[in-house]
C-alpha cells in the first residue's frame, strides 16, 4: 500500500498552510502523543501550551468521522495528564472509558444507577440558576419569569438544598403551587431521571484523580441532556481545586450542544476555564452536529458555535468532503488546510494550537494500547 504522505506541496503553499519543510512541534516537554509529519514527536497538554504562550485558552475541540481517532487521542491525553499529577472527570455517555478508569485507578460511577449526585451548594444564586436550567431541559421549553419566581419561593423557603433529599422536598413542596413544574421534579424523584440528583442513602463522593461518570443508559433517550448536564456539574465542582489543573472531557458533546438550554448555562462555566484550571475537551463526530441547536442565525446556534470557538486548540480528524463548508466557517481554515483534511488517514490529526498548525500521526505506545482498543469486537 501506498503510504499515506508521499508528497506535501510547494514551499509557497507550505508557507500558506504555516507548516515548515521541518516542522519542530510545540516544543513542549512530556510524552509525546505521537510524532509531527516531516518533524519532531509532538507533545501536548493544554495547560503546559497555556502557559507557554501559544494558546490563549486551555479548551480543546476534538472533531472527526468515526474510528478516525478522536477517542484514541482523548485516552492518550488523559493518561498523561495523569501521570503528571492532573485530575480528569468524562461524561462518558456510551461506556467507552472503563478501561481508562481501571488502569489509572479512576473511578466508574453509572449515574442513576450506582449512586446519586448532590449538585446544591451553598451558593442559592447558582442553585437557582442551574435547576432552572436542568428543569428547562427537562421540559423542552424556557421557565416564565412566573415559574421562575416560584421556583425561587418554593426552593428557598423549603430548605431544599440542605435536605438529604433535594429533589423529593422540591417536589412535595411544588405540588401544591404549580402542578407542571411539580410533574417535572417528580421525574427527578420517580421517574425517569430518578436517582440522579436524589436518591437514598448518601451523596456520591470520591477522591479519585480519574472520574468517569458512565451515562449509557440514557445514551439515544431524550433525556441524554439532562444527564450531561448533570454530569457537568458534578464535574466542575469536582474538578474546583484550581491548584490542581483537570481535563473535563465531554464525549458525544452534540448532547449538550444542541439543547438551547443547556447551552446557555454552560457559557460562563466554558469562560471561566482559566481561572478554575480546567481545560474542557468538547469530542463531536462533525461541526455539523451543532446545527441542531437552532437555525443558521439563531442564538442558540450562535452559542453552540461559540463553545466550539472559544477552544484554542483543535483536533481534527478525517472529514468528509460536504462537511469542509461548516469547519472553515467556523474554525478559519485554509483552502489547503481543508484538501489535507479530507485525505488523513486513520490515526492522523491536523492539530491547530493557537497561530500553528501540526498534522501528527498518533503513536501510541505498549502501555496505551489497552486503554484506546475501542473496536476489539469487530475482529
Amino acid at each position: 500500500m501506498r503510504g499515506p504522505w508521499t508528497h506535501w506541496a510547494a514551499s509557497s503553499q507550505l508557507n500558506h498552510f504555516r507548516l515548515p519543510l521541518h516542522d519542530a512541534g510545540t516544543g513542549l516537554m512530556g510524552s509525546p502523543l505521537g510524532r509531527v509529519i516531516r518533524g519532531n514527536q509532538f507533545v501536548f497538554d493544554s495547560f503546559d501550551a497555556y502557559r507557554a504562550g501559544m494558546v490563549t485558552s486551555p479548551n480543546v475541540a476534538v472533531i472527526g468521522s468515526i474510528g478516525a481517532g478522536k477517542s484514541t487521542v482523548v485516552k492518550m491525553m488523559v493518561a498523561r495528564g495523569l501521570r503528571r499529577h492532573r485530575s480528569a472527570v468524562i461524561l462518558d455517555p456510551k461506556g467507552e472509558y472503563q478501561e481508562l478508569a481501571t488502569s489509572c485507578d479512576g473511578a466508574v460511577v453509572r449515574l442513576g444507577s450506582s449512586s446519586w449526585w448532590n449538585p446544591f451548594g451553598e451558593s442559592e444564586s447558582d442553585n437557582l440558576n442551574f435547576l432552572t436550567a436542568l428543569i428547562s431541559t427537562a421540559r423542552g421549553e424556557l421557565l416564565s419569569d412566573v415559574e421562575r419566581a416560584t421556583l425561587e419561593q418554593v426552593w428557598t423557603s423549603g430548605y431544599c438544598s440542605q435536605n438529604a433529599r433535594p429533589m423529593e422536598r422540591l417536589w412535595r413542596s411544588c405540588r401544591s403551587v404549580d402542578d407542571a413544574m411539580a410533574a417535572t421534579v417528580r421525574r427527578f424523584v420517580a421517574g425517569d431521571l430518578a436517582g440522579l440528583i436524589d436518591g437514598p442513602g448518601p451523596a456520591l463522593t470520591t477522591t479519585a484523580a480519574l472520574l468517569v461518570l458512565d451515562m449509557s443508559q440514557w445514551w439515544l433517550s431524550e433525556s441524554l441532556a439532562v444527564a450531561a448536564l448533570v454530569g457537568w456539574n458534578m464535574a466542575n465542582r469536582r474538578l474546583a481545586d484550581a491548584t490542581v489543573p483537570g481535563y473535563l472531557v465531554i464525549d458525544e458533546a452534540w448532547a449538550l450542544l444542541q439543547n438551547e438550554f443547556a447551552t446557555t448555562w454552560l457559557q460562563g462555566a466554558w469562560k471561566l476555564a482559566r481561572a478554575r484550571g480546567i481545560a474542557n475537551v468538547a469530542v463531536v463526530h462533525r461541526l455539523l452536529d451543532t446545527d441542531g441547536a437552532g437555525e443558521l442565525g439563531s442564538a442558540s446556534r450562535s452559542r453552540a458555535v461559540g463553545l466550539i470557538r472559544d477552544c484554542s486548540t483543535f483536533f481534527l480528524f478525517r472529514h468528509f468532503e460536504g462537511d469542509l463548508g461548516t469547519v472553515r466557517e467556523t474554525i478559519g481554515l485554509s483552502a489547503l488546510e481543508s484538501q489535507y483534511l479530507v485525505a488523513l488517514p486513520r490515526g492522523s490529526a491536523l492539530v491547530r494550537y493557537g497561530a500553528c498548525s501540526s498534522v501528527v500521526q498518533l503513536e501510541p505506545t505498549i502501555e496505551d494500547q489497552p486503554l484506546i482498543d475501542s473496536d476489539g469486537a469487530m475482529r
